[in-house]
């Protein structure tokens, strides 16, 4: 099937519509996977927005990108990870489990398969409200 063909009326070549179908399907896609990085990030800034508020000192998350029972893509947090001074306690890391996991089964919707690791964009801090005088 050519891209194009003649059109005696107009006496010009026109696209055809395989051509201009073949071609809105890739603008469509490339709309797609825009959106899709897009929405990744945001996804990734919420779950380290969370992540931070139980434990800040965190740099970094473990993950593993799994199939469910019906072949969905899940998101399994395996670590929590810090700058070499800091720990995570187990009761810190059981926390951020249970906060993040809709945002992590979210998130492997639209990770690579080979996606191990969600690295923090080093958010900045919320601003703190500021201090209340009372007379």
């Amino acid at each position: 099937m050519g891209r194009r063909l003649w059109t005696a009326a107009v006496g010009r070549w026109a696209e055809t519509p395989y051509a201009r179908a073949q071609r809105r399907r890739e603008q469509v896609h490339d709309a797609f996977l825009d959106a899709r990085d897009e929405l990744r990030a945001v996804l990734e800034d919420l779950i380290e927005g969370e992540t931070r508020a139980v434990c800040p000192a965190a740099t970094d998350l473990d993950v593993e990108v799994y199939a469910d029972e019906l072949g969905e893509p899940r998101g399994r947090l395996i670590a929590v990870n810090t700058d070499e001074d800091e720990e995570v306690t187990d009761e810190q890391e059981d926390t951020v489990r249970d906060q993040i996991v809709e945002l992590l089964d979210e998130w492997a919707v639209t990770a690579n398969a080979d996606s191990v690791t969600i690295c923090f964009r080093q958010l900045p801090a919320l601003p703190r409200p500021a201090a209340t005088v009372t007379p």
